[in-house]
């Protein structure tokens, strides 16, 4: 049981770093109906960004105050990319074929790490990120059940950050204009909304989550590299796919449960066919599962006939 237990906790916390991702899919693809699979550089920019806000101005200082201004150094460097990407990459193929952004957000994606590889100090190999007092302090722990402080670190951003989107959606002036442009652009534009703006302010907010990942990321990690986006990138479709892709609430269900089935896979799968080496298959076994006995996800997707 106590082996149980842990393993939910490291399952939680993996699925919160997918849920923050993949709810910065959802809202991209709510919107332009694209799979931006260069989202995951996006949260590699973002760890890189707080690395380097780190290294240029408190190199050396570990104090808990560095965290929030690591985090601006993160979203500054993940919105500023995204706003370059939408306005040269994809919004010149906003009227093209499916096909055509999706071969280009692949190549954005491997010319995001391609340049963090070439371009930044060390990035070659895996660099170290700041240890942070507080957060990246001795574990906690509770009888048998050890959590570690930069999990809950995780599941609190998680937490704050959906809370947040969710209140921006229902409760702004904004958030109405991107619920009308997910439904129908062309009325949209009819009724006065500028859709170019909307669209914009989608790959901000998956970006600021995007960052909150990263950060996350070399928190718990201690270390990162070029390569972390690719595979978290891919880890957070599945799991946006599992929830139903273009809802938010299914993005979040669909982490965590990606995130406690590759630890509870890692753990209490026998023989060759466990152990860590395995999750990777198991998340996309679960993925197959899912799409095969219920093609629109966990939640459903909203899906919308557009005029």
């Amino acid at each position: 049981m106590n082996d149980l237990l842990q393993q939910l906790v490291n399952g939680l916390t993996l699925g919160s770093l997918y849920a923050l991702i993949a709810v910065g899919y959802t809202v991209v693809y709510g919107i332009v109906q694209l799979i931006n699979f260069a989202h995951g550089e996006i949260f590699m920019i973002g760890a890189f960004g707080a690395l380097a806000t780190w290294s240029t101005l408190f190199s050396g200082t570990t104090a808990v105050w560095v965290l929030p201004i690591m985090m601006v150094g993160a979203i500054v460097s993940s919105v500023v990319i995204a706003v370059i990407m939408e306005r040269f990459a994809y919004r010149p193929l906003r009227n093209a074929p499916r096909l055509a952004p999706l071969i280009t957000a692949i190549g954005v994606s491997v010319f995001l790490q391609e340049a963090v590889r070439l371009f930044y100090p060390g990035a070659k190999s895996k660099l170290p990120f700041p240890p942070i007092e507080v957060v990246t302090g001795p574990a906690l722990h509770l009888g048998s059940l050890t959590i570690q402080r930069a999990a809950i670190f995780t599941v609190a951003a998680l937490v704050v950050c959906a809370a947040l989107l969710f209140y921006f959606i229902n409760r702004t002036k904004l958030g109405r204009g991107m619920q009308a442009v997910s439904q129908d652009p062309d009325t949209a534009r009819l009724m006065g909304i500028n859709v170019d703006r909307i669209i914009v302010v989608a790959f901000v907010l998956g970006a600021i989550l995007a960052a909150v990942a990263g950060v996350a990321q070399g928190l718990q990690n201690q270390n990162i590299d070029f390569h972390i986006g690719f595979i978290a990138g891919l880890k957070a479709f599945t799991a946006a796919v599992l929830g139903g892709i273009g809802n938010i609430q299914g993005a979040v269900v669909g982490g965590l449960v990606l995130g406690v089935v590759e630890s509870l896979a890692t753990q209490f799968i026998p023989g060759q066919f466990g152990g860590s080496a395995w999750k990777d298959v198991w998340a996309f076994v679960l993925l197959i599962v899912v799409l095969v006995f219920r093609p629109e996800g966990l939640l459903g997707a909203r899906v919308v006939d557009r005029a």
